[in-house]
């Protein structure tokens, strides 16, 4: 394969973690998303729902993370930010996973942790809001008048916490070697312009 590693950053409810699994499916590869957030979770002795409520609170970790990068490269965390050191585990534990062999990663700035790899193919993933609604009220049970709201607090997270610890912007265009607009694709058809980048 050209690209051992997939890293998929994606929108809430575009279905970018359905592409994912359906990779791994095809390429016969391992899929990671929440297993990041699970291995973590054990790691820290906490829950993944108290490593997503500090992912949420993440604002300005990158820049502390930069005053404290002579710590950081030694993998002393003391004196990190919460969520700082929370970073510095979920890149730890995406190292790990990928030195066990060709992956695909599902969010947890992935493919910034991994950005210096030749054989990382960065993908995000977005549709439009609408398509997202629909999405969201059928695969994941949320309440049509609740369904815009829910997925802006999602896309926000995910922004603030990839631009926290990357100092870039989540949705900017050169952070990725590819964008798929599932919405107007379909998610096999983002799966199939994927493998075939990959061969």
């Amino acid at each position: 394969m050209r690209y051992n590693v997939i890293a998929i950053e994606r929108e809430y409810a575009s279905g970018g973690s359905e592409a994912g699994q359906k990779l791994s499916m095809k390429l016969g590869i391992p899929c990671y998303g929440r297993e990041i957030l699970e291995e973590v979770a054990r790691m820290e002795g906490t829950t993944p729902g108290q490593i997503e409520h500090l992912e949420e609170t993440a604002t300005n970790s990158f820049l502390y993370s930069i005053a404290m990068i002579s710590k950081a490269a030694t993998g002393d965390s003391t004196g990190l930010s919460r969520e700082s050191a929370l970073y510095l585990a979920e890149a730890r534990v995406i190292t790990e996973m990928v030195a066990q062999g060709p992956c695909i990663l599902v969010g947890r700035c992935a493919g910034w942790v991994l950005k210096e790899r030749n054989d990382l193919l960065r993908v995000f993933i977005h549709a439009d809001m609408e398509k997202r609604k629909e999405r969201a009220v059928s695969e994941y049970g949320i309440s049509a008048d609740k369904a815009e709201n829910v997925l802006k607090r999602f896309d926000k997270r995910r922004s603030n916490f990839y631009s926290a610890n990357s100092g870039r912007k989540w949705d900017n265009k050169e952070g990725y070697d590819m964008i798929l607009d599932s919405g107007r694709l379909s998610i096999d058809k983002c799966v199939d312009i994927i493998c075939e980048a990959v061969k």
